[in-house]
């Protein structure tokens, strides 16, 4: 038993959670992976995109695998915005701003883009129509907006730079680093950032699902 541990008999405790909730980011890391890939296949079926499907580095850090995730949804809200522009110029302000309007509903967007369609890049037919409609929304809009902002604040945390995905290696460096007389202090503080990450980041990624695959499995 290590010198820390007979001094701070809670620590390998501390240590327990530390790796329970790393494990907990990894899975919500590899839920959003899932959802953006349905996503992505659907955009590339309907929407004549040409976006490659994303892989996590399970050897990589979780900064390198959020840095993955943020540019497959850049890549989604670029294209959502050149269909955007191109409706802006193809529609009639009135129209324009109902397509955008909250309490509009889809039946009428659906109408509104039929009958521009045909002129539009990006659209294949209805179900193109369906996919931009959901994907323009101002709650998927929030969702994706939020989902981006807390990968920000994921890779620029501690637990940013472990690396190994799934086999909790940069854990036990962090672990290793902090062995000692102060190790208890250490853990506990890295415990609270890493807890109030995966508190935040959880219930975020089941929305960023939920909602992706609504889109997915639902579009008319």
């Amino acid at each position: 038993m290590a010198l820390s541990d007979i001094l701070y008999p809670d620590n390998p405790a501390r240590r327990e959670r530390m790796v329970r909730l790393h494990q907990e980011m990894i899975n919500c890391i590899e839920l959003n992976f899932d959802a953006t890939n349905e996503l992505i296949g659907a955009l590339n079926t309907h929407c004549q995109c040409k976006l490659d499907p994303i892989k996590m580095n399970m050897k990589g850090t979780i900064r390198e695998n959020c840095d993955i995730f943020l540019a497959a949804i850049k890549s989604i809200q670029d294209k959502l915005q050149a269909i955007d522009e191109r409706l802006k110029r193809e529609l009639e302000p009135v129209l324009y701003q109902k397509l955008h309007d909250f309490e509009e509903t889809d039946t009428t967007k659906m109408q509104i883009l039929r009958n521009v369609v045909t002129g539009v890049s990006g659209f294949t037919g209805v179900v193109a129509i369906g996919i931009f409609i959901k994907l323009a929304s101002p709650v998927v809009s929030r969702v994706l907006s939020q989902m981006s902002t807390l990968l920000v604040k994921i890779s620029t945390s501690v637990i940013g730079a472990v690396a190994g995905m799934f086999l909790g290696v940069g854990v036990d460096l962090i672990l290793s680093a902090i062995l000692g007389a102060v190790e208890r202090d250490q853990l506990e503080a890295k415990i609270r950032e890493l807890n109030a990450l995966v508190s935040e980041f959880k219930p975020a990624s089941q929305k960023y699902y939920k909602t992706i695959i609504k889109i997915s499995c639902k579009l008319p």
